[in-house]
């Protein structure tokens, strides 16, 4: 009989990213857990850590989301020629 040894297993921890604004500061928003989130102006390295209760402190959408529906508009002609294209709401 063979013994065979199995290996726990790992679970990938998906680091969850948003479009924020900190005031009037555009940036991203990392999530840390139990922490906060890391803010990040704009094209900057720098980052600062920012309370869950701070309420300066404005998350948009997803990033990851956010660029895969963009990308999806942009194959079907971009958000203008989607929105022109609708008939609903037209008299």
């Amino acid at each position: 009989m063979q013994n065979v040894r199995y290996l726990p297993l790992t679970r990938k921890t998906q680091v969850v990213v948003h479009y924020a604004y900190l005031g009037d500061v555009y940036g991203t928003a990392e999530l840390l857990g139990g922490t906060g989130y890391l803010f990040r102006k704009d094209g900057e390295r720098k980052a600062t850590l920012v309370s869950y209760h701070d309420p300066a402190l404005l998350l948009l959408g997803r990033c990851d989301l956010a660029d895969l529906q963009q990308a999806a508009d942009d194959a079907r002609g971009g958000a203008v020629r989607i929105a022109c294209s609708r008939q609903a709401g037209r008299a």
